[in-house]
């Protein structure tokens, strides 16, 4: 059985090793000179991709959460809503817009894209409301759409989704994107605002470590040999469980979520699903989200990473109980009784899940 410390000391390495700013500050090599240059950075990653592209003439970052620390000069720091589109997104996608509107031909403009933009900002187009997006997209999410057809729901309704920001710029764009999808598609990422645009602009992909490549070197360092799974895990964790073998797996799995449903995210989900095929045996499993989030925030708790189960977690439980927590989606809840929950914080970044058995 892999120790659950060994666990959470690897996972903080690795967030530690797909450090956005350090890694946003090695691509603005690949940036040319420009006489004013204009700066956009929307997502869970955005203040610390703010920090990493140095100071602009002006430039908007849009977070979930602000953390209080400086950023470069010419920046300024707002929320938007999250994980659902609110009025305060709709404030920050106009804001957005208007920044890029107002870029000249002589100027450039920088995106820094991280997962949750899709959320953060948000113009929407024609005649649709905010309670017809949400009704929408909140339907989508609940029955467990993957995220590159949920973005496709949203940029149905949006005025600078899928390239459409873009269209608002004079000036040439570049895009460094922190990529929490498989495949690191920029039309998916965040919603692609940039990518793919009727303009052309140039498009960089900042150069990324992934994250389950970091755990895996992590967990060697700490002198654990498991095996690297490659393919990603996607799908719904349901049917993940009972196929998963021991080693490194990373990915996009999704959960259907019932109206009557209780606490917990997709990695708290899977571990409970884990716990009943470990029980008794003496082998664990460690399923957590790189951005320190699993799910939205349960109430009256600090919102979980994800979990932590062994042996002996499903009888800690209770097999009533645990099975209950399983068809109610409330997972959280059991866990958090059974100590269960890894709780970390926001990270900073946000890539693939991260699912270890071992």
């Amino acid at each position: 059985m892999i120790a659950r410390a060994t666990c959470e000391a690897a996972y903080r390495a690795a967030v530690a090793a797909c450090d956005p700013e350090r890694l946003v500050r090695q691509a603005m090599t690949r940036v040319p000179p420009q006489r004013a240059m204009l700066g956009v950075a929307v997502g869970k990653a955005a203040l610390a991709m703010a920090r990493g592209a140095g100071p602009v003439v002006r430039g908007i970052c849009v977070a979930p959460q602000l953390d209080g620390k400086p950023l470069p000069l010419g920046w300024t720091a707002r929320t938007g809503g999250h994980p659902f589109v609110d009025a305060t997104s709709l404030e920050a996608g106009a804001a957005v817009r208007d920044l890029v509107y107002e870029a000249g031909f002589e100027d450039l403009v920088l995106v820094l894209i991280s997962g949750g933009a899709s959320a953060l900002i948000e113009v929407l187009s024609g005649d649709y409301t905010l309670a017809e997006y949400r009704s929408r997209v909140e339907a989508a999410m609940r029955d467990g759409m993957p995220i590159a057809e949920l973005n496709r729901v949203r940029s149905s309704m949006s005025a600078i989704k899928a390239g459409r920001l873009a269209n608002y710029s004079k000036a040439p764009i570049i895009t460094l994107a922190v990529s929490d999808v498989i495949g690191d598609d920029l039309g998916v990422i965040g919603s692609g605002p940039t990518y793919p645009g009727a303009r052309k602009q140039a498009e960089v992909i900042a150069p990324m470590l992934s994250f389950a490549t970091a755990a895996h070197a992590a967990f060697a360092a700490a002198g654990v040999r498991l095996t690297f799974h490659r393919d990603p895990l996607a799908g719904d964790v349901r049917n993940l469980a009972p196929h998963l073998p021991s080693g490194i797996h990373w990915g996009e799995p999704t959960l259907r979520i019932p109206d009557d449903h209780g606490e917990g995210g997709r990695m708290q989900h899977l571990a409970l699903l884990l716990a009943e095929q470990l029980r008794g045996s003496d082998r664990s499993a460690f399923c957590i989200g790189s951005d320190g989030i699993d799910g939205p925030p349960p109430r009256g708790r600090p919102a979980p990473a994800g979990a932590f189960v062994d042996g002996d977690t499903w009888d800690a439980i209770g097999d009533a109980q645990a099975r209950t927590a399983l068809e109610r989606r409330d997972a959280g809840t059991v866990l958090a009784a059974a100590g269960a929950l890894v709780i970390t914080g926001p990270t900073g970044i946000n890539h693939a899940d991260l699912v270890v058995v071992g």
